[in-house]
C-alpha cells in the first residue's frame, strides 16, 4: 500500500525528522493563499509545486503541458500558475503507464537553501531477510538509475531486528560522503527515527530522496512509504488513509478484505490466495496475454465478499474476459464461488466472457450449477486450460470491439450524407 508525499512527510514529522513546512491545496486559488501564509511563515517568496500522485518519478514525469510534475515558483502569481497548470491534468512518469494520474492536489512547500543532498532508503532485504540502509551519494537521482548508472555510490547499512544500526558499516559511508562531526549526528539521529517509524508501522518501503542538509540539519525533502496491507489490522491510522484517500477500487478492496493492484492488461483474474495469483498471472502472460490485475482474495467462507471482488472487476471497462481461479480447501468452498458469480450475473449481469477454473472442496457441484444455470460461463479443467481460454476470449472480445466500432463510424458518415 502506498501513500501520497504530503502523508509521507506528516508521519516523517511525527517521528521528529525534519520536514519543510508544506499544505496541501486542490486549487490553485487554495495554493496562492497557503503560498501567502508560507511566505509570512518564513519570509521566503520562493516554493516548491508537487503534484501529489501515488507514483514516483514525478520530477522526470511530464504534464500535457511538457512540464514535469514537481516545480519551483517564485511570487504567488506564478505558484498560483503552477498549480493551475497540475491541478486536473494527467502526470505520466515511468510509473503510470502511458495516460499517467489525474492531479488532484498539490502540495506546496517552502524551498530549502541545500548545502549538500544525499538519498536514503529502508527497505526489506528479501533475499537475506533482513531490513537494510541504502544510501546514496546523489541525492535526488532515483535509485533505480543510479544503482544502473554508478553502483558503487549507494551503500548498504544492515539493521537488526533489533532495530540497531551497523555502527562500523556506518562510518565508513560517513567517510565516502565526506560527512563533517555536526553532519554526522544529526543524520544518526535522522535514520534512527526513520529506523523506528519503519518497524512501528510496518512499513516496505521508506525512501527519502532527497535528504538535504540544510541550514545546520538534515531535511526530508521528498518522501515516498509503502506499507504491509497484511499488517494493516493493527495499523489503523494507516488504514485509515487507505480507506479515505485512495483509489476508488483500492478503498473497496480494503474495506472488504483483499489484495487488489491494478495492471495495464484486458484479462481480469479473480484468484484465491497470493501465491495462486500470481501463478495465474504468469500463465496469462507466458501464452501471450495480458493480466489487467492482481486481486487476491483470502479464503473465507461468505459469499458476499466474493460478490463484492467480482463487482469491482466488473467496473474496469478495460476488461474484456475474466478468469477465476479457485482452489477450495478449508473454509473456501468452490460452491461459495459459484453461488457469488450466479448472484452477480443474475442482479447486475455478466457482459464479458468468465472463465472458472474450480477445483478442490465442492468443486463438483459448484461446476454443476455453473454449466445448468449460466450457459456463457467457460468451465476449464486446469490452470492452463483456464489461461488458453481467456487470452483466446479477450483477443476475440477486442476483435468484435473493433469491428462494431469501424461499422459504427462507417454507419454514421453514411448518414450524414443523407
Amino acid at each position: 500500500m502506498k501513500i501520497h508525499e504530503f502523508q509521507a512527510k506528516r508521519l516523517l514529522k511525527s517521528a521528529g525528522v525534519n520536514v519543510p513546512k508544506g499544505e496541501l491545496a486542490s486549487t490553485p486559488n487554495q495554493a496562492w493563499e497557503i503560498g501567502d501564509r508560507l511566505s509570512g511563515q518564513t519570509g521566503d517568496d520562493t516554493w516548491m509545486v508537487k503534484a501529489q500522485i501515488r507514483a514516483g518519478g514525478r520530477s522526470l514525469g511530464r504534464m500535457a503541458d511538457g512540464k514535469p510534475g514537481i516545480r519551483k515558483a517564485t511570487g504567488l502569481d506564478q505558484l498560483r500558475d503552477c498549480a493551475k497548470d497540475m491541478i486536473g491534468r494527467a502526470l505520466v512518469t515511468e510509473q503510470t503507464g502511458a495516460e499517467g494520474l489525474v492531479v488532484k492536489t498539490v502540495y506546496v512547500e517552502q524551498a530549502m537553501q541545500i548545502q549538500k543532498e544525499i538519498g536514503l532508503s529502508l527497505l526489506v532485504d528479501q533475499q537475506n531477510r533482513q531490513v537494510v540502509a541504502l544510501i546514496s551519494e546523489n541525492g535526488g537521482v532515483e535509485l533505480e538509475l543510479a544503482a544502473q548508472t554508478n553502483p558503487d555510490s549507494i551503500h548498504k547499512v544492515t539493521v537488526g531486528v533489533d532495530k540497531l544500526i551497523d555502527q562500523e558499516q556506518l562510518t565508513r559511508i560517513y567517510e565516502r560522503l565526506e560527512l563533517d562531526e555536526s553532519q554526522r549526528i544529526d543524520f544518526f539521529t535522522t535514520l534512527s527515527r526513520v529506523v523506528e517509524l519503519f518497524f512501528s508501522k510496518d512499513a516496505s518501503l521508506i525512501e527519502i530522496n532527497p535528504l538535504g542538509f540544510c541550514s545546520g540539519k538534515w531535511v526530508a525533502l521528498d518522501a515516498k512509504m509503502m506499507f504491509d496491507s497484511n499488517a494493516l489490522y493493527r495499523q489503523k491510522d494507516i488504514a485509515d488513509i487507505e480507506k479515505r484517500d485512495g483509489p476508488d477500487d483500492h478503498r473497496q478492496a480494503s474495506f472488504d478484505g483483499f489484495n487488489y493492484l491494478t495492471m495495464e492488461g484486458n484479462i481480469g483474474c479473480l484468484v484465491v490466495g497470493a501465491g495462486l495469483s500470481m501463478a495465474t498471472i504468469d500463465s496469462i502472460r507466458h501464452i501471450g496475454g495480458t493480466p489487467g490485475n492482481f486481486l487476491d482474495l483470502p479464503p473465507d467462507s461468505r459469499v458476499n465478499r466474493v460478490v463484492s471482488a467480482l463487482d469491482l472487476l466488473l467496473e474496469n471497462s478495460q476488461l474484456k474476459c475474466i478468469l477465476i481461479n479457485v482452489f477450495g480447501g478449508g473454509i473456501m468452498r468452490c460452491d461459495t464461488v459459484s453461488d457469488a458469480i450466479m448472484l452477480v450475473h443474475n442482479s447486475r449481469g455478466i457482459d464479458i466472457p468468465l472463465v472458472a477454473r474450480l477445483a478442490g472442496t465442492n468443486a463438483e457441484l459448484a461446476n454443476r450449477r455453473l454449466r445448468e444455470s449460466m450457459s456463457n460461463v467457460h468451465l476449464a479443467k486446469n490452470l492452463s486450460e483456464a489461461a488458453q481460454l481467456s487470452v483466446a476470449l479477450a483477443a476475440k472480445q477486442d476483435s468484435n470491439i473493433s469491428e462494431h466500432g469501424t461499422d459504427s463510424i462507417l454507419s454514421r458518415v453514411t448518414s450524414a450524407f443523407r
